[in-house]
């Protein structure tokens, strides 16, 4: 009997640490989106490309706050209803990997470009990315 009594006692103690959950939306929960990233490319009269990773609030989601055993500075911030960071700063190597991406992007864009004899045509395209892979077939294009 004092086995039982000591083991619950230690599992409500370890179960009771204070933290963050993330899950479905619900009326006890910070609302945020899950971002969705999209390559944005535009070029200039004058055949100057640019590439752009860009994110849009995609998926409503919740995050509950849970207090517990002791203290805590939990803490989340919003940028655009999409979070930013989570009781830290974020991971520097995401906006690294983008930007890597909207480089290599925009190398790609100046080259074709400078293939065209003459002046070209200003336009933009929105390309989906899925898993870290770009669409080839653009969303949104305007000529």
């Amino acid at each position: 009997m004092k086995r039982l009594v000591a083991s619950s006692a230690v599992v409500s103690f370890l179960t009771g640490c204070a933290g963050l959950t993330f899950g479905p939306e619900s009326t006890n929960a910070l609302t945020y989106y899950d971002p969705k990233p999209y390559l944005f490319i535009s070029t200039t009269a004058d055949c100057v490309s640019t590439a752009t990773i860009i994110s849009i609030p995609e998926a409503k989601r919740g995050v509950t706050f849970n207090s517990g055993y002791g203290t805590a500075d939990l803490s989340v911030t919003l940028s655009g209803g999409m979070i930013t960071s989570v009781g830290q700063k974020t991971d520097t190597k995401i906006p690294e990997t983008l930007s890597s991406v909207a480089s290599l992007a925009t190398a790609l864009g100046v080259a074709r470009a400078t293939k065209v004899e003459g002046a070209c045509s200003p336009g933009a395209k929105l390309y989906n990315i899925d898993k870290g892979v770009i669409d080839p077939k653009a969303i949104v294009s305007i000529p």
